[in-house]
């Protein structure tokens, strides 16, 4: 019978330290937004473009393609498709992760919106609009890279308005980058 592998001590302590130095400095970025986010003008800035992410953009968009260019067919059910893998990805990670959003974990700090689930690792809206902008750059590269530039302020908003750390960002992008994959 095979015998699973023993982890080293060691291997599991620097993994933990590793860890350890992440969370330190997720509270930190976090914490540092917390100064824009108490000012009236960038918070509400942040809020803007983070609610820019709640996914109606994306279908008006995919909507107006469709009708008005001859691509659009395809366009549009390439985000379906990718959509429709994304999303159940998405899920199961968060409810697995379960991860307490940074204005949960005592850190005193509001966050200026409600976030419509629970857990915050990954980044739903971090992930739709990668997921988005890399779909739109295979059609309309020009959109694509305008598209990009959104994505990267919708994840810095979501840290901003309070509800993701700086990692819950970088793992919304990495499941996007790994669904366009295999997708495209």
């Amino acid at each position: 019978m095979a015998k699973w592998p023993q982890l080293k001590p060691t291997w599991v302590k620097n993994h933990m330290v590793l860890l350890s130095y992440l969370q330190r400095f997720d509270r930190y970025c976090y914490c540092l937004c917390s100064g824009l986010r108490a000012k009236d003008f960038p918070g509400q800035v942040a809020l803007l473009t983070s609610r820019s992410g709640d996914g109606y953009g994306y279908l008006a968009i995919a909507i107006m393609a469709w009708f008005l260019d001859d691509a659009g067919d395809d366009y549009f059910a390439h985000l379906l498709y990718a959509f429709a893998l994304e999303l159940p990805v998405y899920w199961i990670l968060k409810n697995s992760f379960r991860r307490q959003r940074p204005c949960e974990r005592n850190l005193s700090l509001a966050a200026l919106i409600v976030a419509s689930d629970q857990f915050s690792f990954p980044s739903g809206h971090t992930a739709a609009a990668v997921l988005f902008s890399v779909i739109t750059y295979q059609y309309y590269p020009s959109l694509g890279l305008a598209c990009f530039g959104w994505a990267a302020a919708i994840g810095a908003s979501r840290v901003v308005v309070g509800v993701h750390y700086p990692s819950d960002i970088v793992a919304g992008a990495a499941l996007a980058v790994i669904v366009s994959e295999v997708v495209i």
